[in-house]
């Protein structure tokens, strides 16, 4: 069994337990709750993104009709790679619209029908398919984020660790070959496809469907399909966000991606939310959620919003 935990190395990071009041050690002492923002939105919706599989391949896409920021969040639902949908989003895609951030969000084929890797190559062609229309819909393509949780929250992770030159994922259809965000946000996601401790045993029959092997069959194909185990130190700014009450993607795993990041140079910040169980993210009204955007909210506007050469995306 492959264990995550206990490296708490001296890392530039952001380690941010938050209390009742929203206070963190990542800046946001004292700030008011979030207020949901309620949108003037154009919705595109059920939007096929591929000649094949076009009834798992659609995505919608939330444009404000006021001004836009020139920047875009490319969301992607979790259920443990054999469920969800991407309406899930769409209460946080109105909030991120009015504060002038495009947003979309893609439907992916599910297991157990489909395995590893198609559901990367079906959201490597969504966010190639994106990228593509940048100009068309009002945004920089280079100033794009992703946004996952759990399963969803893997899928940000592996588009964020892929190079462009990276075949994994890549199909014939992608226009863009460089689908790599410029920052990724992670909720309570599977950064690891080894077996990890402190985690519910449903996680490991979860993972085996997903992959159609577990990691003593095939040890190469879990890596390949580890987030943790792809970070080269090209990656984009991260953010991470879990529950300490979460036993499905345990906040272990989550100091140990966090770790590996910033031992490589990747600016990475971890976010821990006190009681939070999995999978607190779709949405905007409760107080984790409230709280999650907080955070989302600076650290978008810190890596995307502002100008090169001021902690602004390159």
């Amino acid at each position: 069994m492959f264990r995550f935990g206990g490296l708490m190395g001296a890392c530039a990071v952001v380690i941010a337990a938050i209390g009742a009041g929203g206070d963190s050690a990542g800046g946001q002492q004292g700030k008011k709750p979030v207020k949901p923002k309620r949108a003037d939105v154009e919705r595109k919706l059920e939007i096929p993104f591929s000649r094949e599989h076009v009834d798992a391949r659609k995505i919608d896409v939330f444009l404000p009709k006021g001004k836009r920021n020139g920047c875009c969040i490319f969301f992607i639902h979790g259920g443990g790679w054999a469920g969800g949908d991407k309406k899930g989003w769409h209460a946080v895609m109105e909030h991120f619209c009015g504060l002038g951030y495009v947003c979309t969000s893609c439907n992916y084929r599910l297991a157990p029908k489909w395995r590893f890797p198609v559901h990367v190559e079906d959201v490597r062609l969504a966010m190639s398919w994106v990228k593509e229309r940048a100009e068309e819909y009002g945004f920089d393509a280079k100033r794009m984020a992703v946004l996952g949780s759990s399963a969803g929250g893997h899928l940000a992770a592996m588009l964020a660790t892929i190079r462009p030159e990276d075949d994994l994922g890549a199909t014939a259809e992608m226009k863009v070959r460089d689908t790599t965000p410029a920052a990724a946000v992670c909720l309570c996601s599977v950064l690891s496809c080894h077996y990890y401790e402190d985690a519910h045993k449903g996680v490991y029959p979860m993972l085996d469907r997903f992959l159609g092997a577990n990691e003593k069959q095939k040890p190469d194909l879990v890596r390949q399909a580890s987030p943790i185990d792809r970070v080269c130190g090209k990656e984009p700014p991260f953010i991470m966000i879990v529950g300490d009450a979460d036993d499905t993607t345990p906040v272990s795993l989550h100091e140990a991606m966090r770790d590996k990041l910033s031992d490589h140079g990747v600016h990475s910040e971890l976010i821990v939310l006190p009681g939070v169980k999995h999978g607190f993210g779709y949405g905007v009204r409760s107080a984790a959620q409230k709280k999650m955007l907080v955070h989302v909210e600076r650290f978008l506007g810190e890596v995307l919003l502002k100008p090169k050469g001021q902690g602004g995306a390159e």
